[in-house]
């Protein structure tokens, strides 16, 4: 009974950090908003999980370090998820600004063209009146 117990308590706790760290991550910009609600769906998940499951035949299939180990792995495999959702979000941020700049870029040399075509119509118009 006491590794369910200290189960539903690191579940509930995991689920209860997780939603917040997500709701800080969106309040910083760090995160888009699409990692932002599945990682609240997924935090609101194992909060339910933690309260409504009970898990009291767990001491019979597996042992206070198993379980340490099995928790200390999935913490591991969360908190990589994580940072990668993070990462993810910010080259897509960098990626979007940079589509930004590509395009005013575009536009400028465009409009540099087109001036240098409007000067070398000049010119030619001039040498054509001073042959003539």
């Amino acid at each position: 009974m006491v590794v369910g117990e200290i189960l539903r308590g690191v579940i509930i706790i995991v689920g209860i950090l997780l939603f917040w760290l997500t709701i800080t991550s969106l309040a910083k910009r760090k995160m888009t908003e699409t990692f932002c609600l599945i990682w609240g769906a997924v935090s609101v998940a194992l909060m339910l999980a933690g309260v409504l499951l009970r898990p009291v035949l767990l001491e019979k299939y597996i042992s206070i370090t198993g379980m340490v180990l099995v928790s200390a792995v999935t913490f591991c495999i969360i908190c990589g998820a994580y940072f990668l959702s993070t990462m993810i979000s910010e080259l897509t941020r960098k990626n979007q600004e940079l589509a930004i700049q590509v395009s005013l870029l575009k536009r400028e040399s465009e409009k540099m063209l087109n001036r240098m075509e409007a000067l070398e119509g000049k010119l030619t118009d001039e040498k054509d009146i001073n042959h003539n």
